[in-house]
């Protein structure tokens, strides 16, 4: 699999809520094929560790 570079375009986030969320990226991504279960997986991590409702978008041309 080709190295995977990390970029946060913008947040409202605390920085633990960052990092927390980028390290939950990465390996989600490593274990995952598909964008859409890797956005499930993280909106699901999301809601049971800070609570509902969170939204996520996953995909290699998002935001550009």
């Amino acid at each position: 699999m080709e190295a995977q570079k990390v970029i946060v375009k913008s947040t409202g986030m605390p920085n633990d809520m960052q990092e927390h969320a980028i390290k939950s990226c990465i390996k989600a991504m490593r274990i995952l094929r598909h964008d859409k279960d890797v956005a499930s997986l993280l909106k699901k991590e999301f809601n049971d560790k800070y609570g509902r409702t969170w939204h996520c978008i996953v995909g290699s041309n998002y935001g550009r």
